[in-house]
């Protein structure tokens, strides 16, 4: 099939930087040195240092708004675990141009194997405040990663390493916004920070367009793991930990067999248990979950580099963070997050929005044995009430709150084909480590 140099109008329903030295410009504003011109991403107004971006927090992930070529606004998850921009689907009313190249074959977590993608170069994109070409984009074919669903509203895809490359990347959790700044222009102001005492510097390791950390981690059983990580920004997990790339992981005794999420391959499912500490650089976070991966979900990452997992979102929103991939660092400083204890779904019930920014909640996946399974809870239940409270009343983010609480019963209306049934959910932490011995 000939591919090279065809122009492809993208649309299908959704599933799943300026030259050294100083230059004069108006109102008698100068442009900042260095070599913004060269960069493939870069401010759009010479003499700006920094540009900031709100964005949503959905599930844990940051939704960033942006165009690409004459498309209308699109949403991606920023994503420090993406080493290229991945669009994974487009919603029915959206269109754009794009000429591509030729099939790839796209590797991601999950038990289906391989992805089959299009390859477009030389494409234009559009943050705000921020303009860039010659960028290369990925189009998943198939519809296996349904994003925009387990959001709640329609998520395009992932936007990764071209963004941490070209900037010094600041997000702030709290306020949920991101500071883009330029790296020339921000350079001696990272070095500030450095030596500020309320910001701890990280170093970090780089493969293959990717960030990796090491991090200890005491287990259950209060050995301890020094294990690498990939910092990964766009998986809502608190961390990941693959058993069979090494011999010193301990899967607690009383962990839960479940659903772990959806990668670019496909469904992922594992255990879930939890450690006694995770330490980054000498901050220690207490009861960490963590999540062990069956082998078939993990084995296209297994070999490809040296982690032994990766880091989410769940840990890192505890932090207020500054991403330096020039510096091969990051700093890091506590946030109001930070105390929050690391929870889990404990109901067993996972949710979808089959239709996208609309609050109808219907139940994809029962976890064996889980509160939800006990109550007689069944895969396509559409949920009606929670805690007498009508469901429109809720976000997504709202409702997993809820169905990842602890020692108390919530209360679930459902309407199952005619019937309408009522559930009580007794949720507790089953997963509580013994004390110290």
């Amino acid at each position: 099939m000939p591919l090279a140099n065809s122009i492809l109008r993208y649309s299908y329903l959704a599933i799943l930087l300026l030259v050294s030295g100083t230059i004069l410009m108006s109102c008698s504003r100068v442009a900042l040195e260095g070599d913004r011109q060269n960069r493939s991403i870069r401010i759009k107004k010479a003499h700006k240092g920094t540009i900031k971006i709100q964005f949503e927090l959905i599930n844990n992930l940051i939704v960033v708004p942006v165009r690409i070529n004459d498309s209308d606004t699109l949403k991606f998850v920023l994503d420090t675990g993406a080493g290229r921009t991945v669009i994974t689907e487009l919603g029915s009313e959206q269109s754009f141009e794009i000429v591509y190249e030729g099939d790839i074959m796209l590797n991601g977590l999950g038990s289906s194997g391989a992805v089959p993608a299009l390859i477009s170069r030389n494409n234009e994109i559009f943050l705000r405040g921020v303009e860039g070409e010659n960028h290369t984009v990925v189009f998943i074919l198939e519809g296996r990663f349904n994003l925009s669903n387990y959001m709640g509203t329609q998520v395009n895809g992932l936007l990764g390493y071209d963004i941490f490359e070209n900037f010094i990347v600041e997000i702030d959790y709290d306020e949920s916004r991101i500071y883009l700044h330029d790296p020339d222009a921000f350079k001696e102001e990272y070095n500030i920070r450095k030596e500020d005492k309320s910001w701890t510097y990280v170093p970090l390791y780089t493969q293959d367009n990717k960030l990796y950390v090491d991090i200890k981690i005491t287990q259950s059983n209060n050995s301890e793991i020094n294990a690498r990580l990939l910092v990964d920004s766009g998986a809502s997990h608190t961390v990941f930990l693959y058993p069979d790339t090494s011999e010193d992981v301990v899967i607690p005794p009383n962990h839960i067999e479940s659903y772990l999420g959806t990668g670019l391959g496909g469904e992922i499912y594992g255990k879930i248990g939890k450690a006694r500490k995770a330490e980054l650089q000498g901050i220690e976070l207490l009861d960490p979950v963590i999540s062990y991966p069956d082998m078939e979900a993990v084995e296209q990452a297994i070999g490809r580099d040296s982690r032994n997992g990766s880091v989410g979102a769940d840990l890192l929103k505890k932090f207020d963070i500054i991403y330096n991939y020039a510096d091969s660092s990051m700093l890091i400083k506590p946030n109001r997050n930070f105390n929050d204890k690391f929870r889990y779904n404990t109901s067993g019930i996972e949710i979808t929005t089959p239709l996208l920014n609309f609050p109808y909640y219907v139940i994809s996946e029962i976890r064996k044995n889980s509160p939800a399974d006990k109550a007689g809870l069944k895969k396509g239940d559409v949920i009606v009430e929670v805690d007498y409270e009508r469901v429109y009343q809720f976000t997504l983010n709202e409702l997993l709150d809820l169905f990842h609480s602890s020692e108390k019963t919530v209360k679930v209306y459902i309407q199952r084909e005619s019937k309408f049934l009522d559930f009580d959910l007794e949720l507790t932490d089953i997963l509580k480590l013994d004390p110290y011995f």
